[in-house]
């Protein structure tokens, strides 16, 4: 589960981030108002974790473009701020959930599940196609030609971002980010294995199918020199 935390205070930020990936989720952090605003336009985050008071822009502000531009991940907002007007007007924003300064980890963690449990049960499919390729998202499933594949969670991870955004080109900065989590913490090569292991399940799946997707195998994941990683374009017109 992808989450985006946006919260100006560093230390907070920086703890609630340690906790939340000990618990098994990506998180990406932002400080700025304006960088969180456009990010969450862009990007198909599971869930956000977002403050009220933020510089340059705040919160609400964020959370109402959001919004408008129907991007509707559900969005909990933290703020110090916690009488009643307040909360109403985050909730008419668009926020799905409030919170108030100062709050203990596990409620946050509670409220994250239950906001990720109402978000699956209004989704209709979380199973995303593309050509033999299909992920459960759900049930932690990859199918390719109809028989299911065991991926490792980071493999996983990797293969779910690639086939949300089939036309993006990934670097590895972006790769490390959301499917470490940080791109401080983990080396080129760690990533490079990680692509590299993933191709290789992909090839030997592929291998199997009765259709020709593509003439080599290992290059389902192209490499993009001087630029990152993609899902083949020719893997992409077969399943449109």
């Amino acid at each position: 589960m992808w989450i985006l935390l946006v919260e100006d205070e560093k230390q907070l930020a920086n703890s609630l981030k340690r906790g939340l990936e000990e618990e098994g989720y990506v998180v990406e952090v932002i400080h700025d108002g304006e960088e969180a605003e456009l990010e969450g336009i862009v990007n198909d985050y599971d869930l956000v974790v977002l403050d009220w008071r933020l510089p340059k822009r705040d919160g609400k502000e964020i959370l109402e473009r959001w919004r408008k531009e129907e991007r509707n991940f559900p969005v909990l907002m933290l703020t110090a701020m916690g009488d009643l007007d307040h909360k109403i007007s985050g909730l008419d924003a668009g926020a799905d959930d409030y919170m108030s300064k100062p709050f203990s980890f596990e409620e946050l963690l509670a409220r994250i599940r239950a906001l990720s449990r109402r978000s699956s049960d209004i989704t209709h499919s979380e199973t995303k196609k593309v050509g033999p390729i299909e992920l459960d998202t759900r049930k932690h499933k990859v199918i390719i030609c109809g028989i299911e594949r065991t991926l490792r969670p980071k493999e996983f991870t990797l293969l779910e971002i690639l086939l949300n955004e089939p036309e993006t080109v990934f670097s590895k900065t972006q790769i490390a980010e959301r499917v470490w989590g940080s791109a401080y913490y983990v080396s080129d090569n760690t990533i490079e294995a990680t692509i590299s292991t993933l191709r290789q399940k992909l090839a030997e799946s592929f291998d199997e199918c009765e259709k020709v997707y593509l003439d080599d195998h290992s290059h389902i994941i192209e490499t993009i020199r001087g630029a990152g990683y993609r899902l083949n374009s020719s893997l992409i017109k077969e399943g449109e």
